[in-house]
């Protein structure tokens, strides 16, 4: 088996669901995008999803929520309400790429040696179980955010 076969796998997955992510917000439509759709303000999704990446994909434990609160207004990533402002999608888009930055330090330089090494935050994981749970995470909000798209007569990311 080729070395570093499952990081090059994993890494790759992660990739292509987090570009599935930035194409949501792409061709979002601006009547979805601040719109309470099945029980959450649409752009919320990205923002939990978001949110979950930049905290748990690192190395130390973070003192705080990161994007649950912008110019004093609280946006609620886990969602306990309804959000205090809409976001606009360059607001969502600056925090993408926060996130991404975030994501590409979690999977530079790695290897399979690597995902079997404890997780530093919480010991009873493993750095495979992180990321794996990441994936994870992205494409139950990836697919709630595209059976809105389909609910509402839109072509889905799938079907661009």
């Amino acid at each position: 088996m080729e070395k570093n076969m499952l990081f090059s796998y994993l890494r790759n997955q992660f990739i292509d669901a987090f570009s599935q992510l930035e194409k949501i917000i792409e061709i979002c439509p601006d009547d979805i995008w601040n719109n309470k759709k099945s029980g959450f303000v649409f752009w919320q999704q990205l923002m939990h999803a978001f949110a979950g990446m930049y905290g748990w994909l690192r190395n130390e434990k973070l003192g705080y929520i990161p994007f649950n609160e912008i110019n004093g207004k609280k946006i609620y990533i886990e969602f306990e309400k309804d959000p205090e402002i809409m976001l606009t999608k360059a607001e969502v888009i600056n925090f993408c790429n926060e996130t991404k930055d975030v994501v590409e330090k979690w999977l530079s330089g790695k290897d399979d040696d690597w995902l079997k090494a404890p997780y530093k935050i919480y010991n009873k994981w493993t750095n495979f179980d992180t990321t794996i749970g990441q994936i994870k995470h992205m494409m139950y909000h990836i697919g709630y955010c595209d059976a809105i798209f389909r609910e509402n007569d839109l072509k889905g990311i799938w079907n661009e």
